[in-house]
């Protein structure tokens, strides 16, 4: 069964101790299915105005972000486990590698909270220590 629901994803990145922030909102669709959430939303970029396609699957263990569209491209993050994928952007292709430190997720009736902490690599040097926030809420419609 699919929900309307709002979504809050907030992204934090640390980088030689100099953190960075985003939060981003939309709206979406949420579905469980093999005891696995669905996550369906769609982002705008704000200058060019192309539409990319985000389908975020998850669970107590994994993530995986699958995006198409100006960005393309699919993270997988597995606790303590490293990931790599090829990520490509209107700037090019990055071969990235995530190393997952924690997934936390917690469900109540109307909401969903998905937490994930990970060490960001790109061409096999580290990036950043990042931390992903999700925020599902079916009441908010």
């Amino acid at each position: 069964m699919n929900h309307n629901v709002v979504i809050k994803i907030s992204g934090l990145q640390i980088v030689e101790k100099t953190g960075d922030s985003v939060e981003m909102l939309a709206t979406g669709k949420h579905y469980i299915k093999n005891n696995k959430h669905y996550l369906l939303y769609d982002e705008i970029d704000e200058e060019s105005g192309a539409k990319t396609k985000n389908t975020i699957k998850f669970n107590e263990t994994s993530a995986e972000v699958m995006r198409n569209g100006i960005i393309n491209g699919k993270l997988v993050f597995s606790k303590g486990t490293n990931n790599q994928s090829l990520y490509s952007t209107p700037y090019g292709d990055l071969l990235v590698e995530i190393l997952t430190k924690d997934i936390r997720l917690k469900q109540q009736q109307d909401n969903v909270n998905l937490k994930i902490d990970y060490e960001l690599y790109a061409n096999n040097n580290k990036v950043s220590d990042s931390k992903i926030e999700i925020e599902i809420n079916e009441a908010g419609i």
